[in-house]
């Protein structure tokens, strides 16, 4: 009787399956918390501070002004937007990893450096620890869309540091060309990556 081997890749992939993926240790959760703990602690404080300086009605036009300013410039609206889904595009990250097992054999998550909105897209800069490699977090692209509420996910490596990578979460619907459309055969590239 000839037993049959299993190839390494698949008992690594069967035991980080397996493995419980850890919880940040306290700090590190403050630093996952950080801007919605300053916006708890910070807005009160700069309003109670806004009212004494101004007075309560001198306040509430500030205020107003302050967020019609926000609303109806386009640029600034856009620009918060950004930052607010970039947010919750990191919240979001970390649930995606957790999900679908991008871990080391340990359970450390990559870590994310860096979110910033650009052109409608969100751009995430990752360091992974020893374990996690580019293919990985690749073949999980789609939960990772499915994660963050996106149509596209795409993964870049970095030209010289293999932990480091860029992930591209695409908010925003597929764009065609007017008056041109993809026939069902043809493969329309989204965004040039390497």
């Amino acid at each position: 009787m000839t037993r049959r081997r299993t190839p390494d890749h698949q008992v690594t992939e069967l035991a980080r399956q397996l493995t419980h993926v850890k919880r940040p240790n306290p700090v590190l959760w403050l630093y996952h918390w950080r801007y919605e703990i300053l916006a708890v602690t910070l807005l009160p404080y700069a309003l109670v501070n806004l009212v004494l300086w101004l007075g309560p009605i001198w306040s509430l036009v500030a205020l107003a002004a302050a967020f019609n300013w926000v609303f109806y410039w386009r640029a600034a609206r856009r620009h918060v937007r950004g930052r607010l889904r970039s947010i919750v595009v990191q919240h979001r990250l970390r649930t995606g990893f957790a999900g679908a097992r991008i871990c080391t054999m340990d359970g450390r998550r990559p870590a994310i450096l860096w979110t910033r909105p650009v052109d409608g897209d969100i751009v995430v800069s990752l360091f992974c620890p020893a374990g996690i490699g580019f293919e990985q977090i690749h073949a999980r692209r789609e939960l990772l869309a499915a994660a963050c509420f996106a149509t596209e996910v795409y993964a870049d490596r970095h030209p010289k540091y293999a932990s480091f990578i860029t992930l591209t979460i695409c908010t925003t619907a597929v764009r065609h060309e007017p008056g041109r459309a993809a026939s069902p055969g043809e493969v329309v590239p989204l965004r040039a990556h390497s």
